[in-house]
């Protein structure tokens, strides 16, 4: 694992140093006299750099090494672009148009394309869709079969399961499995109270910035409207995973979802100890391999013997070894954990 990390920090230097030799020489042209005698082939030449070179070594680097194709390169050639209209002069603008009439319709299938994609794999969750079968986790199986790059199919799952439980799963009832016993968190958590404080917060101190920000910049206060309004949003799809989402535990598995938090299955024989706790407080280092919910003080310490992978927000992956979470029943929880560990002891 440090091997990996040392060597996925060579690649980021290695691409910083390249992209910055790059640019500070595109720039250096730019503002030399030589520019002014040969604009428009240099500005082909510049505008391949920013377009071509720099997605390129993107890839090489980065996308190469998790095997993911050259075409999600092209997103940051659009990026490249950005960055030449900033950067040409006005001599030069002309000569981008060609570029733009190219890299547009370019960036246009390539969205279109990702779009159908996610299409057919919501068709397909829902035609696979099985007794017993979550519909979060039919699509996130799906999307990982359209998408190989599984980061990107965890985000896009992330976001649709925002939508999902936002928008449709009001008529929903809790997800509950056959041999499964259920355990809520959300009856006893503050964290309802704590969605209502910070979306009142978002909302009144949202708009007075808001309205600060149009004397600067009216992109500037939108991006910034927009961004409280997807916050509160999120935090309400949490609140509702939280309601159809009861932590299921059975003799050989626990399933382990804490709303859009935290998603997890746990061999039950890989549980080492399940305790009581209150006022815990984590290091730095423990919360890297730890999970704990958020804005709530958890009460239920689950330790494992093997680590195992979770998948947190927004389709993060990490690696924890110790779960911490917050039950309306920890007691109940702890009884039943210790009974099914006592049978796999005698056996």
């Amino acid at each position: 694992m440090f091997l990996i990390i040392n060597h996925y920090k060579k690649n980021i230097n290695y691409f910083i140093v390249a992209s910055l030799f790059i640019i500070l020489f595109d720039l250096l042209i730019i503002n030399s006299p030589l520019f002014i005698e040969n604009d428009q082939l240099l500005t082909i030449g510049i505008s391949l750099d920013f377009v071509v070179v720099l997605p390129l070594l993107l890839y090489f680097f980065f996308f190469r090494k998790q095997n993911i194709t050259i075409i999600s390169a092209l997103p940051f050639a659009l990026v490249g672009y950005l960055g030449l209209v900033l950067i040409i002069p006005a001599t030069g603008q002309e000569t981008l148009e060609v570029i733009k009439y190219i890299l547009i319709p370019l960036e246009i299938m390539l969205v279109l394309y990702q779009l159908r994609k996610i299409f057919q794999a919501v068709l397909t969750s829902r035609r696979s869709r099985l007794t017993n079968a979550h519909p979060i986790e039919t699509l996130r199986e799906s999307l990982g079969t359209s998408f190989k790059h599984s980061t990107f199919a965890s985000l896009i799952a992330h976001e649709l399961s925002v939508f999902y439980y936002a928008v449709l799963s009001w008529r929903k009832k809790p997800y509950l499995r056959t041999g499964f016993t259920s355990f809520s968190y959300h009856t006893e958590s503050n964290w309802l109270i704590t969605i209502l404080l910070l979306s009142k917060i978002l909302l009144i101190e949202g708009a007075v910035a808001h309205i600060l920000l149009m004397q600067w910049s009216h992109i500037a206060a939108w991006v910034l409207t927009f961004g409280n309004v997807y916050i509160i949003i999120t935090m309400i799809a949490d609140y509702r995973a939280t309601r159809l989402n009861p932590i299921l535990l059975s003799e050989n598995e626990m399933r382990v979802q804490y709303g859009l938090q935290m998603i997890a299955y746990v061999d039950s024989h890989n549980v080492e100890s399940v305790s009581l706790i209150s006022n815990k407080t984590l290091t730095k280092e423990q919360l890297k391999t730890s999970f704990t919910p958020i804005a709530t003080e958890p009460n239920v310490h689950i330790q494992l013997k093997n680590s195992v992978t979770v998948i947190r927000m927004f389709g993060k992956r990490q690696i924890v070894d110790n779960i911490y979470l917050f039950l309306d029943k920890p007691r109940e929880f702890q009884l039943e954990c210790h009974s099914f560990m006592d049978k796999h002891t005698q056996e």
